[in-house]
């Protein structure tokens, strides 16, 4: 019999978690066989004379052999969405493991902590974690269970991108992905509810974060800023959410406030005089804003990721802060429909022509317009786009 024909292949499933390796090596090891000729000889005295004989056999003549692994094809996305507390980023990945399912991107694992399956769960392999309150496991018996669950997901998956939606690289998750192969990307997803300032990357430098913009998989609700301000319908009004420093921009807006109401979203900082009436962040992001309104944000806001979404003119002021490329794209595909204004020159007259754009721009054509695009009503278009380039960009 040849060679190829006697090798034996070994599930990689057998050898996922970090204790079943640790378990092969032992096993392997000189020591470990040592003891075991040793115990065969006292069970068997007539195996005593033989001893020396087999010592120098596992000193000299002993060949390791190495584990193959039996093949699978990397072609599906492994998608993990964690919380400690609640179900959050448990949703925001089973919402677009729904999404990638329903195109051509391969075949969809989700591994997260909801305790509502999947919409589609013929097309999705999903894979449940308790919660760390549900079974009143500690911090360091939560951990184990995710590791030990999740590298046997991802053995049995075999992902070609590992997707991750999260507040904090857990260590089970950091001891899970750890030993992936350096040419399947991991990326951690940060949505409107992540704080990236507070996103560590030390224990596994291999991750890469990106930001999303803003996405759901059901309709999005309708808000309208008339309403929560108690103001008439027929009022123009100018939403801003800027950085104080941009005083040049703030000027140019107080400039324009001719015939429009000056608002803004509220913030841990102190508005600029002139601006007496504020709203929530809460009340705004992820809405489709409805009235006659102008949105003004520079590409620090929170509210960026939902421009898609807020289905209102906007303008934009880029002060040179670094987007995500999922970002980028959708902000020139807004900007060719023409639904946002770029300011790229912190000027009065460019921001002040981009004001006097934006409210030519009929509040009917615009939701005309919207309604008929498919990447406004799904922004989740944009992060299908960049999951399908072979080499993705993450600056």
């Amino acid at each position: 019999m040849s060679k190829d024909e006697d090798t034996k292949f070994t599930s990689r499933i057998a050898h996922a978690t970090k204790e079943a390796r640790e378990n092969h090596r032992l096993r392997s090891s000189f020591t470990f066989n040592l003891g075991m000729e040793i115990i065969r000889s006292i069970k068997n005295p007539l195996l005593i004379l033989f001893l020396p004989f087999r010592i120098v056999s596992l000193l000299f003549f002993k060949k390791t052999s190495p584990i193959i692994f039996e093949e699978k094809t990397q072609s599906g996305i492994l998608i993990i969405g964690i919380d400690r507390i609640g179900d959050n980023f448990s949703l925001q990945a089973q919402s677009l493991g729904e999404i990638i399912s329903e195109s051509n991107l391969g075949e969809v694992s989700l591994f997260n902590n909801s305790l509502k399956p999947p919409m589609n769960l013929e097309q999705i392999e999903w894979y449940r974690l308790p919660s760390v309150r549900e079974k009143n496991k500690s911090r360091k018996e939560w951990n184990i269970m995710i590791e030990r669950s999740l590298s046997s997901v991802i053995s049995i998956s075999r992902p070609k991108h590992v997707i991750f939606f999260g507040d904090y690289l857990y260590r089970g998750v950091v001891d899970s992905l750890g030993p992936i192969d350096a040419s399947i990307p991991i990326t951690w997803f940060l949505t409107n509810s992540s704080t990236p300032k507070s996103m560590s990357t030390d224990k596994l430098p291999k991750i890469n974060l990106i930001s999303l913009p803003e996405f759901s998989s059901t309709t999005h609700s309708s808000q309208s800023i008339h309403r929560l301000l108690r103001r008439p319908e027929s009022e123009q009004i100018v939403l801003i959410d800027v950085d104080p420093k941009n005083t040049l921009l703030l000027d140019s807006i107080m400039q324009f406030r001719e015939n429009h109401l000056v608002t803004a979203v509220q913030r841990e900082y102190s508005l600029p005089k002139g601006i007496d009436l504020v709203v929530r962040m809460k009340e705004v992001v992820g809405m489709q804003l409805e009235g006659n309104v102008i949105l003004v944000v520079d590409d620090k806001s929170p509210l960026l990721p939902s421009l898609a979404v807020l289905n209102v003119p906007c303008l934009l002021l880029r002060t040179g802060a670094q987007l995500s490329p999922i970002i980028n794209e959708m902000i020139r595909d807004l900007e060719l429909k023409g639904n946002l204004a770029v300011v790229r020159r912190n000027s009065s007259f460019e921001i002040l022509q981009g004001l006097q754009y934006l409210n030519t721009i009929p509040q009917i054509q615009l939701r005309e317009e919207t309604s008929s695009s498919l990447n406004v009503l799904k922004p989740t278009n944009y992060v299908l786009k960049w999951l399908e380039k072979s080499n993705q960009s993450y600056n």
